[in-house]
């Protein structure tokens, strides 16, 4: 039994380290600290086996040289390989176990899923967000482009200059300065040199108190005088100072204060010229007549009749008034109960202003005194006024005839006064022509010649 265990024991040692080498082999992709355990056994397993071997072999030749001291090599190497496995034991142990990896491998797969869930959320925050700004551009460049419209429906100018007064940002220029021969150069050299100090004095106060500054100025451009409101203010960025201008035209504003005021002189002059009338009027009226009470209805005629032909020449915006729509309105104020009885022939005649308030009074004297003491007092007197360009004149005018027919003596008599002094004297002097009244049998003839200067083409 002892020889067969002296053989069975090399030849299991031999075969024990055969299988850890072949499993190292087989297992390469393994650590190499996974082996030093290995390689320990291997050569504990050969050298013990080898001490087994030497000492059978010692029993069957006991005098072999050598055989003695390699076997004790072999059991010393044995014994080494034993004991070193045991500096080996801590960092084996510090290994994790299958159990151990298994866990990690779960919590792992956790904080991946973690991972991914957290980046899918990402990525969610990150569509909104650009979503987001995708809307906020959208809504920054619709409130751009009604910006922009809304400065080219006006006169509103806008631009932004540094603290050298050059030009950072300009929009909606008013015509004669074009954006792309402005941005990047100074005021000075685009502004005219009469509004340009005044300009930059404006510029240079609002930047240096930092508070807005408005005037009015007058600027050439293109040959033509424009006046432009400009709001300066001052704007503070990164540390530098600089001015945001907005400027409104103005043009048209003036303008149109320029030709109120010239409305206002005008209405000035014209109200002066009809109070003296007026008081002309009040006065002659109040020599022809005996009682207040003939003073105040006379009187009151006559105004009536400048109320009518004021009303004419507003309507015309004070330019003219047709001479038969002059006689009609004032017959009808004036003779209101003949106006059935008179005849007009004539064609289209435009008087001016100041001379269509004369004849406008000739023409309410006449008529009243035909209502009153004239042929049309009774049923069968008749009154034709009928005009036409004057052919016995070299200088040319307008002729205008009046023929009152069935009239009585007495009637005849009465035309004296006021309204005989303005149809003879008075409306001459006034129109530059020449008036003759003219009794006949039965009535009355009225020539009144008037020049060129007194009437205007209807001629556009």
């Amino acid at each position: 039994m002892r020889f067969v265990s002296d053989i069975a024991v090399p030849l299991a040692c031999l075969s024990a380290a055969l299988a850890l080498l072949l499993y190292h082999g087989k297992r390469r992709r393994v650590y190499a600290d996974d082996f030093r355990p290995c390689w320990l056994a291997v050569v504990g397993l050969l050298a013990y086996g080898a001490s087994r071997a030497a000492d059978l072999l010692l029993s069957w030749a006991p005098g072999t040289n050598g055989v003695q001291t390699l076997g004790a090599v072999a059991l010393g190497l044995a014994v080494m390989a034993g004991f070193a496995i045991w500096g080996l034991l801590p960092s084996m142990l510090a290994r994790p176990s299958p159990s151990e990896l298994l866990k990690a491998n779960l919590a792992l797969n956790g904080v991946v899923a973690r991972g991914e869930a957290e980046m899918a959320q990402l990525g969610e925050a990150k569509a909104a967000l650009e979503q987001a700004v995708a809307d906020r551009t959208r809504q920054l460049d619709e409130t751009n482009r009604r910006f922009v419209n809304a400065l080219e429906n006006t006169g509103i100018a806008m631009a932004q200059q540094d603290a050298d007064l050059r030009y950072v940002w300009v929009h909606n220029l008013p015509d004669g300065l074009l954006s792309e021969n402005v941005v990047g150069r100074l005021q000075k050299d685009v502004l005219p040199a009469s509004a340009e100090p005044l300009i930059a004095e404006a510029k240079r106060r609002a930047m240096a108190k930092m508070e807005r500054v408005v005037l009015e100025v007058p600027v050439e451009l293109e040959g033509e005088i424009r006046w432009f409101n400009e709001r300066i203010e001052p704007i503070w960025r990164d540390g530098h100072v600089g001015v945001l201008t907005t400027a409104i035209d103005m043009t048209a504003q003036r303008r149109q204060q320029e030709e109120l005021r010239g409305l206002l002189r005008e209405l000035t002059h014209r109200t002066k010229n009809l109070l003296a009338v007026i008081m002309g009027i009040a006065r002659q009226s109040s020599r022809s007549t005996a009682d207040i009470d003939t003073f105040v209805s006379r009187f009151n005629g006559r105004i009536q009749t400048l109320s009518v032909a004021h009303d004419l020449l507003l309507d015309a915006q004070w330019r003219n008034v047709d001479l038969r729509e002059l006689i009609e309105c004032v017959w009808k104020k004036s003779a209101p109960n003949a106006i059935d009885r008179l005849t007009l022939a004539g064609g289209d005649i435009s008087l001016g202003p100041e001379s269509a308030q004369n004849l406008a009074l000739a023409i309410h004297e006449m008529a009243t005194n035909a209502a009153e003491h004239g042929c049309m007092r009774g049923t069968d007197g008749k009154v034709a006024i009928s005009w036409a360009s004057s052919v016995e004149n070299e200088t040319g005018g307008i002729e205008l005839l009046w023929e009152e027919t069935g009239c009585s003596s007495t009637a005849i008599s009465h035309f004296t006064g006021f309204g005989k002094s303005f149809v003879q004297v008075l409306l001459p002097r006034a129109t530059g022509g020449r008036s003759d009244i003219n009794w006949t049998s039965d009535g009355l003839t009225w020539r009144l010649w008037m020049p060129e200067h007194n009437f205007v083409s209807n001629r556009a």
